[in-house]
């Protein structure tokens, strides 16, 4: 008589198992995965605010300054004079470094030969309002 109840115990409790986990399975299917939240599409602007920003970091600084030598490297004439006050910011910008400033500088005027002298007068212009 103990075996029987021994035996329906066992049966009861494997079964009581086998739904539990029937019921997890049948409930995580109609979860949806948890998408991935797209990157922020980064455009010149953005990457400048970045610069302009006195509150970025050292890491955001140089985000931002490889993107723009990546992907925004080829400066118009037109242009110009934004690109002059980015590195003039960069020049005095709390967080920034020599190492970054120099990269900058030098991406820009190996990219763009023929604005070598402005870029040149806009690091000057930087480093001196650094001073």
């Amino acid at each position: 008589m103990i075996t029987v109840n021994l035996i329906f115990t066992i049966a009861g409790l494997l079964f009581v198992l086998i739904a539990l986990v029937g019921i997890y399975v049948w409930s995580s299917k109609g979860k949806v995965p948890p998408s991935t939240s797209p990157e922020s599409i980064e455009t010149f602007d953005s990457l400048s605010a970045v610069i302009q920003n006195r509150a970025s970091s050292n890491a955001q600084l140089n985000h931002a300054v490889e993107m723009i030598v990546n992907h925004f490297g080829t400066i118009s004439q037109s242009a110009l004079p934004v690109y002059k006050n980015l590195l003039e910011s960069l020049c005095i910008h709390p967080h920034t470094d020599s190492k970054l400033v120099l990269r900058f500088e030098k991406a820009l005027r190996q990219a763009n030969p023929k604005y070598s002298h402005e870029i040149e007068q806009a690091l000057a212009l930087g480093l001196a309002a650094r001073g």
